[in-house]
């Protein structure tokens, strides 16, 4: 899966979701991602919550998690 916003994309395969542990979603603290007990991945259950924090991709052991990009202060000012 992989979706954008402003310019940060960020990209999940499945693939390489190995760990069967949820650390990503241990790490994620914007309800953004959640363990799947029966496939043991991670499913991306909120993408509009993602402040794109890059927890998920940090704990990732097999780095199924990439985040390409920055946002700046224009892009957050509201």
């Amino acid at each position: 899966m992989k979706w954008a916003a402003n310019r940060i994309t960020y990209e999940y395969d499945e693939e390489r979701c190995k760990c069967g542990l949820g650390l990503c979603a241990e790490a994620c603290g914007q309800g953004v991602l959640e363990f799947d007990e029966k496939s043991e991945r991670m499913a991306i259950v909120n993408t509009v919550q993602c402040i794109f924090c890059r927890q998920c991709e940090d704990v990732c052991p097999y780095k199924a998690i990439s985040i390409e990009g920055v946002l700046t202060l224009d892009d957050i000012k509201t």
